[in-house]
């Protein structure tokens, strides 16, 4: 009869690590959730640009059904960055200060999250004028597996 193999000081070390930053993720996870802003009642709606609206629909296209991302959008309404992964596997956190650097380096105003994963954040409305065409942008963020320090094979 062989018995168990004793097991290291670093693997313990190693499963431990790895529950603290799953349980560090979930925390961070669990703040945001909390520090979202829903929109408010009586708040004044943000008029968004015809081309801004496109690219909005674009977007929900791309993380229905349970997909994540999150739609900045400028003061303004003409200007919006968003970003979206396509497995459920993603590291959201980052998202919204992403999409906010993003909006605001193609608007030159300060960006809010319109949208958090399919959820609205403010009230809005679409523009019927035809408006000017603002600059829009997106980046698809990488899934666990596809990050070299996850994938092993």
């Amino acid at each position: 009869m062989t018995s168990p193999k004793p097991t290291t000081y670093l693997s313990r070390l190693r499963r431990g690590g790895i529950a603290g930053a799953m349980a560090s993720t979930v925390a961070i996870l669990a703040a945001c959730a909390q520090s979202t802003s829903v929109p408010a009642a009586g708040q004044e709606p943000l008029v968004i640009s015809q081309s801004t609206n496109d690219s909005l629909q674009e977007y929900l296209a791309k993380i229905r059904p349970n997909m994540r991302g999150v739609f900045a959008v400028s003061p303004d309404g003409a200007n919006s960055y968003y970003v979206y992964c396509p497995d459920i596997s993603c590291n959201p956190p980052l998202y919204g200060g992403i999409a906010k650097t993003q909006c605001y380096s193609l608007s030159g105003q300060e960006c809010m999250l319109l949208y958090v994963w399919d959820e609205p954040r403010r009230a809005y409305t679409v523009n019927s004028q035809q408006t000017p065409v603002g600059r829009h942008g997106h980046r698809r963020a990488r899934p666990l597996d596809e990050m070299p320090i996850f994938n092993r094979n």
